[in-house]
C-alpha cells in the first residue's frame, strides 16, 4: 500500500512539474526571440532620408534650412583657394536658447570633411555699414527664433564645383546631411 501511496504521490507531482513546464513554454512560444530580433535589425538597414537645398532639417530642437549656395569672386578677406558660401537659416524650436556657431556646419566630400571658415562667415555677413548680422560665432538663439546669414567654406576650386557635396549640420552628438546639388 505505501508503494501505491508513493507512486500515486510522484505520478502526481510530475503531472504538476509537467503542466508548469508547458504554460512557460506555450506564453514564449508566440514571442521571438531576443536573437531573431536583432538579426532582423541587422538585416534591415535604417534608411536615412534623402534632404537637399530647401529642406528643412530637424537636428534636435534646432531647425536648418540651406536655402542656396554660391561661389564669389569677392569677399573682403582674401580666400587662399576658393569660397563656398551657404546661405542658411536656424530655427530655434526647442524651449531654451542654443548657441549657434559656424563650426555646427561641415562641407562632405565622400571621406573628406571641410571646416567652415569663421572669419570669412563674419566677413560675409558684414552690413554695408560695417556692422555684422549674423556672425554665426557662439552667437545665442532664443526659443522660437531664427536668423539667417552665411557660412563660408574656403576649399580648392575643383571642391567647390564638385557634384557630391554634402552639409553636415549637427547639434550636440546628432548630424544630419544636406545635399548641396
Amino acid at each position: 500500500m505505501k508503494k501505491f501511496l508513493l507512486m500515486g504521490t510522484t505520478a502526481l507531482l510530475a503531472l504538476g512539474l509537467a503542466a508548469c513546464g508547458g504554460q512557460e513554454t506555450s506564453s514564449t512560444a508566440d514571442e521571438p526571440k531576443q536573437e531573431e530580433v536583432k538579426d532582423k535589425e541587422k538585416e534591415a538597414p535604417k534608411e536615412e532620408k534623402s534632404f537637399k537645398i530647401g529642406d528643412p532639417v530637424t537636428v534636435g530642437d534646432t531647425e536648418y534650412t540651406i536655402n542656396g549656395k554660391s561661389n564669389p569672386s569677392t569677399l573682403s578677406s582674401k580666400a587662399s583657394s576658393t569660397y563656398l558660401i551657404l546661405d542658411v537659416t536656424l530655427k530655434n524650436n526647442g524651449n531654451e536658447a542654443v548657441t549657434v556657431d559656424s563650426s555646427f556646419f561641415r562641407l562632405k566630400r565622400g571621406e573628406k570633411t571641410y571646416e567652415a571658415d569663421s572669419a570669412a562667415s563674419i566677413s560675409a555677413n558684414q552690413k554695408e555699414d560695417g556692422t555684422i548680422g549674423n556672425s554665426f560665432s557662439s552667437q545665442k538663439l532664443n526659443p522660437d527664433s531664427e536668423i539667417s546669414g552665411k557660412i563660408v567654406f574656403d576649399v580648392a576650386p575643383e571642391v567647390a564645383k564638385a557634384s557630391d557635396l554634402q552639409v553636415q549640420v549637427q547639434k550636440d552628438a546628432e548630424t544630419k546631411l544636406i545635399d548641396l546639388n
